[in-house]
């Protein structure tokens, strides 16, 4: 199993103005090293994409953490960021790896079983929803987390999904998650100790 770090932030172009976004990612990892998965919604611009990935390919390598490109493999590789998370949908993580033709990341989104097959040969799965989203569909729950994680015994899962809270990031830990990816906490009014927070939970 690659070794990844514990702390993962969702930074949703979506959400926040890139000025914003960067600064809050910056304050966030202030809480230790983490990977950061830049996500935008359909149809965002390629180029201002490749701008917010290039500015945080340069603020993950100055604090020492990941950069993932969400679902962009052009981008990801234009940026020179560390790899890149596949939807559902996107194409395999063998694929990815022959297109890219270097050495590369690649996580990859999961919900059910099936997912767990698709998604064979990544170095780690993002599996959701672990608790409530708005407009997810039920949550996994731990039971139903741990039963998925058990289908992936040799490869670096994360949880994703409704983990706001230290008690729900040791729930998911204790479910068999390696790591927790958090997406709300970047509008926290302190991202660094809210992330703080979670990472203490983790044993």
């Amino acid at each position: 199993m690659r070794s990844l770090p514990r702390l993962w932030l969702c930074a949703d172009l979506a959400a926040l103005p890139h000025a914003e976004l960067m600064d809050r990612v910056r304050r966030a990892l202030a809480a230790g090293p983490g990977v950061v998965w830049l996500r935008s919604p359909p149809g965002y611009p390629a180029g201002a994409l490749l701008d917010a990935a290039v500015a945080l390919r340069s603020l993950t390598r100055a604090q020492g953490s990941l950069l993932l490109v969400g679902d962009r493999l052009d981008v990801a590789l234009a940026a020179d960021a560390d790899g890149v998370h596949l939807a559902e949908r996107s194409v395999g993580p063998a694929d990815a790896r022959r297109f890219a033709r270097r050495e590369l990341i690649v996580s990859c989104a999961v919900h059910d079983e099936a997912g767990i097959g698709r998604a064979s040969g990544a170095d780690a799965l993002l599996v959701s929803p672990f608790g409530d989203v708005p407009g997810k569909g039920p949550p996994l729950g731990a039971l139903g987390f741990a039963r998925l994680r058990a289908l992936a015994p040799d490869t670096f899962v994360v949880a994703l999904g409704g983990i706001t809270d230290p008690a729900t990031a040791r729930a998911a830990a204790a479910a068999g998650a390696d790591a927790v990816a958090l997406r709300r906490v970047l509008s926290a009014p302190d991202p660094a100790s809210e992330c703080a927070a979670l990472l203490a939970a983790l044993p």
